[in-house]
Protein backbone atom coordinates (compact mmCIF):
# COMPACT_ATOMS: atom_id res chain seq x y z
CA UNK A 1 0.00 0.00 0.00
CA UNK A 2 1.30 3.18 -1.19
CA UNK A 3 0.80 6.40 0.68
CA UNK A 4 1.32 8.74 -2.10
CA UNK A 5 -0.59 8.68 -5.37
CA UNK A 6 0.74 11.59 -7.94
CA UNK A 7 -2.14 9.96 -10.46
CA UNK A 8 -4.74 10.16 -7.64
CA UNK A 9 -6.70 13.25 -9.47
CA UNK A 10 -6.53 11.76 -12.88
CA UNK A 11 -7.68 8.10 -11.46
CA UNK A 12 -10.67 10.11 -9.38
CA UNK A 13 -11.95 11.95 -12.54
CA UNK A 14 -12.01 8.81 -14.57
CA UNK A 15 -13.80 7.24 -11.26
CA UNK A 16 -16.56 10.06 -10.95
CA UNK A 17 -17.10 9.77 -14.84
CA UNK A 18 -16.64 13.36 -15.05
CA UNK A 19 -14.48 15.69 -17.41
CA UNK A 20 -15.08 18.54 -14.95
CA UNK A 21 -13.92 16.59 -11.84
CA UNK A 22 -10.81 18.19 -11.03
CA UNK A 23 -8.65 19.79 -7.85
CA UNK A 24 -12.07 22.12 -6.89
CA UNK A 25 -14.11 19.07 -7.86
CA UNK A 26 -12.15 16.57 -5.66
CA UNK A 27 -11.31 19.23 -2.62
CA UNK A 28 -14.72 20.17 -2.20
CA UNK A 29 -15.65 16.45 -1.69
CA UNK A 30 -13.29 15.46 0.29
CA UNK A 31 -13.71 18.56 2.66
CA UNK A 32 -17.64 17.47 2.97
CA UNK A 33 -16.42 13.78 3.56
CA UNK A 34 -13.92 15.09 6.41
CA UNK A 35 -16.94 17.00 8.13
CA UNK A 36 -19.15 14.52 7.70
CA UNK A 37 -17.19 12.09 9.52
CA UNK A 38 -15.48 14.67 11.99
CA UNK A 39 -19.43 14.90 13.11
CA UNK A 40 -19.99 10.99 13.41
CA UNK A 41 -16.95 10.53 15.04
CA UNK A 42 -18.23 12.91 17.64
CA UNK A 43 -21.67 11.50 17.39
CA UNK A 44 -20.51 8.07 18.33
CA UNK A 45 -18.70 9.13 20.92
CA UNK A 46 -21.52 10.67 22.67
CA UNK A 47 -23.35 7.44 21.41
CA UNK A 48 -20.84 5.50 23.45
CA UNK A 49 -21.41 7.04 26.43
CA UNK A 50 -25.26 7.54 26.20
CA UNK A 51 -26.62 5.20 23.98
CA UNK A 52 -30.33 6.22 24.11
CA UNK A 53 -29.01 9.67 22.52
CA UNK A 54 -28.64 9.38 18.83
CA UNK A 55 -30.18 5.75 18.49
CA UNK A 56 -29.20 4.06 15.32
CA UNK A 57 -29.05 7.45 13.37
CA UNK A 58 -25.67 7.15 13.22
CA UNK A 59 -25.85 3.96 10.71
CA UNK A 60 -28.42 5.00 8.82
CA UNK A 61 -26.25 8.55 8.25
CA UNK A 62 -23.71 6.47 7.29
CA UNK A 63 -25.27 4.15 4.56
CA UNK A 64 -26.70 7.43 3.17
CA UNK A 65 -22.93 8.68 3.21
CA UNK A 66 -22.16 5.57 1.27
CA UNK A 67 -24.80 5.55 -1.27
CA UNK A 68 -24.12 9.25 -1.86
CA UNK A 69 -20.57 8.86 -2.92
CA UNK A 70 -21.62 5.92 -4.93
CA UNK A 71 -23.41 8.40 -7.10
CA UNK A 72 -20.73 10.89 -7.07
CA UNK A 73 -17.99 8.04 -7.90
CA UNK A 74 -20.07 5.34 -10.21
CA UNK A 75 -16.60 3.86 -11.46
CA UNK A 76 -15.00 3.47 -7.94
CA UNK A 77 -13.86 -0.29 -7.87
CA UNK A 78 -14.10 -0.31 -3.82
CA UNK A 79 -17.32 1.41 -4.16
CA UNK A 80 -18.40 -1.15 -6.35
CA UNK A 81 -18.01 -4.09 -3.70
CA UNK A 82 -21.05 -1.85 -1.11
CA UNK A 83 -24.27 -2.99 -2.22
CA UNK A 84 -27.70 -2.22 -0.65
CA UNK A 85 -31.06 -3.87 -0.62
CA UNK A 86 -33.36 -0.96 -1.16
Amino acid sequence: MTWFNFKHLKEAKSKAGRDDAGYWWHFALAIKEFLFLFFVCIGSLIHAFFPWVLDFKLLEWRINRLKMLKKQLPDDPQLKKVHFDD
